[in-house]
C-alpha cells in the first residue's frame, strides 16, 4: 500500500488546490487539529474514484467538500444533481444514505468495515446552488466598504454582455461569485492574495456563521 494510504488515516477530498488551502486557513483560524490530510483530487470528476479507493483502503475518516454548482438556474435540481451523484456511489458501497444533504454538514457511520464519511456541499449544502467562491464572499466583513463597489464594477459589466457579441471572452453569468471575490481581492493591501491566504491574513473574516458551520463539521467528522 502507497504512502497516500498511510500519511493519515483520516482524509478529507477537495475539487482543487483552492478549496485545499481555504479549508486549511479556516481550520488554522478556528484552531482545529491538524490530524487530518487534505487531499487535492484534481478535479471534481475524480472525486468518485478517489473516494472508492479511500474507503477500499481501510482509512477511519473520509470527508468530501465538492461545489453544488451545476448550470441551472433551479436550486433543488442542481443540490440533486450533485448529491445523487455522491449518493450512488457510496450507496453501492454499502452506506445508508439519507435523501438529501445535512444542512450543518451530512455524517455517516460506517461499520467494521467501512470509514465513517463527511459530506459538505458548498456553499452551505441546502440552501443555494454554488461553489468555494460563494463560501468566500460570505467570508467579506460586514459593511465592507470595497464590496459594493466591485458589485457595481460586475453589474456594469452585465448589462455591457447583452450587447457584446457571444466571442467575447467575459465570465459566464453562474461564475458571477467568482469573479467578485476575485475582483474584492485585487483591491487589498497585497493585491490578488488567494483566497486562502486572504483568511490568514483576515481580509476575510472566518467567525461568520456559515463558517462556524463548516468548522463545527470539520470538527464533528474528524475529532
Amino acid at each position: 500500500m502507497t504512502n497516500k494510504y498511510k500519511k493519515f488515516p483520516k482524509k478529507l477530498l477537495v475539487e482543487g488546490k483552492d478549496d485545499l488551502y481555504v479549508i486549511a486557513g479556516v481550520r488554522d483560524g478556528y484552531k482545529l487539529p491538524a490530524n487530518f490530510e487534505i487531499i487535492d483530487c484534481e478535479g471534481v470528476e475524480n472525486i468518485s474514484d478517489n473516494l472508492l479507493a479511500y474507503i477500499k483502503s481501510r482509512q477511519e475518516v473520509i470527508g468530501v467538500v465538492v461545489d453544488a454548482d451545476a448550470d441551472t438556474s433551479n436550486i433543488e435540481d442542481s443540490l440533486k444533481a450533485r448529491w445523487d451523484s455522491l449518493r450512488d456511489v457510496l450507496a453501492n458501497a454499502g452506506y445508508q444514505m439519507p435523501k438529501i444533504p445535512n444542512v450543518n454538514g451530512t455524517i455517516i457511520e460506517g461499520n467494521d468495515r467501512n470509514p465513517r464519511i463527511g459530506i459538505w456541499l458548498m456553499p452551505d449544502n441546502v440552501q443555494q446552488p454554488g461553489m468555494l467562491e460563494d463560501f468566500a464572499t460570505t467570508l467579506i466583513p460586514l459593511n465592507d466598504l470595497l464590496k459594493p463597489v466591485a458589485e457595481q464594477v460586475l453589474a456594469q459589466i452585465g448589462a455591457m454582455r447583452s450587447t457584446a457579441t457571444e466571442q467575447s471572452p467575459w465570465f459566464k453569468p453562474i461564475h458571477h461569485s467568482k469573479a467578485l471575490i476575485h475582483t474584492w481581492l485585487a483591491w487589498q493591501e497585497s493585491p490578488g492574495t488567494p483566497m486562502g491566504l486572504a483568511i490568514t491574513k483576515t481580509y476575510l473574516d472566518h467567525n461568520t456563521e456559515l463558517c462556524r458551520r463548516f468548522a463545527d463539521w470539520l470538527q464533528r467528522l474528524f475529532n
